[in-house]
């Protein structure tokens, strides 16, 4: 018998071989090659150095519109809040790692480059500076990669908060600029350069307002994904969050006494801890993640 060519037909049949194909499963391996758990160091560079930062009223062109300066604190303190939400957050993604906790003791001198070096190289010098101490680390050797946050420089402003911020810190921002603003016919246009309204947050009762003053503790940062045996960057990922705070019922005309000290650190040391998780977790809140108990190393 000889099979006559019908075009309608053969554009059919291939029609639904397409679609039976689309509907079969498409076919699994045997057997999925199974990663091995890796061996990776967490180190945090943050917490030696506390920036507070205060908006100050707009006298002068020429002169910042912010004081700044910076406050020695526990150099442990905030890095290991940093490494609690780092090791939370790699638990979850990772929960076969074997995760290892490093201590980090700055050079003397570090902090003195840091603050003469220009903003871009700050960056830099901080990378160099933990490079040459892990390179002293044979242990490095059992590890497969390292995650290391570092504090980032950052030139942008955002969000009401101002620019060049790095590393760990506290924003002032008071009720608003007590100096007149006039113009060349002698009228005070202050109202015009006013700062728009901020979200903030009562720390006591986490209820959120409008307001133009506040307290906000800051982290911005950098995570740095290096080869453990090479030390070559693979990754990084910046990160910067913040929180704004102020008791619009307290009777305290200054903002920074409406919130107390103790109070200041409680949510920054929230805030940094959850900022290492989101870095490696995305939006996801630490909430009640504990994280996986284990000495420092050295």
């Amino acid at each position: 018998m000889r099979l006559q060519s019908n075009p309608g037909g053969d554009l059919l049949i291939r029609s639904l071989l397409v679609v039976a194909a689309m509907a079969l499963p498409l076919a699994t391996p045997a057997q999925e090659a199974v990663k091995p758990a890796q061996t990776v160091a967490l180190i945090s560079t943050l917490g030696d150095q506390l920036s507070i930062v205060k908006q100050r009223g707009k006298r002068a062109s020429s002169v910042d519109d912010f004081s700044r300066r910076s406050v020695e604190v526990d150099p442990q303190l905030l890095n290991m809040a940093v490494l609690r939400g780092l090791d939370s957050a790699l638990a979850a993604e990772e929960p076969a790692s074997r995760r290892i906790m490093l201590r980090w003791s700055a050079n003397p001198g570090l902090a003195e480059q840091i603050k003469n070096a220009s903003f871009e190289a700050r960056d830099a010098l901080v990378l160099d500076a933990l490079r040459e101490r892990l390179a002293q680390m044979p242990q490095r050797a059992e590890w497969d990669r390292i995650e290391a946050i570092l504090p980032r420089y950052a030139w942008e402003s955002r969000e009401g908060m101002p620019n060049r911020l790095g590393g760990i810190g506290i924003y002032v921002k008071p009720t608003g600029n007590q100096w007149e603003l006039l113009d060349e016919d002698g009228i005070d246009r202050k109202q015009d350069y006013a700062d728009p309204d901020q979200t903030t947050t009562n720390p006591r009762t986490g209820e959120q307002q409008k307001g133009k003053a506040y307290v906000a503790p800051f982290i911005s940062f950098e995570r740095v994904t290096l080869d453990a045996k090479t030390l070559a960057v693979v990754a990084r990922k910046p990160q910067f969050s913040h929180t704004k705070y102020s008791d619009p019922k307290s009777n305290s005309i200054d903002v920074i006494e409406q919130v107390s000290p103790a109070e200041i650190v409680t949510q920054l040391n929230k805030l940094v801890e959850q900022a290492a998780y989101r870095s490696v977790r995305g939006s996801v809140e630490v909430g009640s993640v504990k994280p996986v108990s284990k000495d420092a190393g050295q």
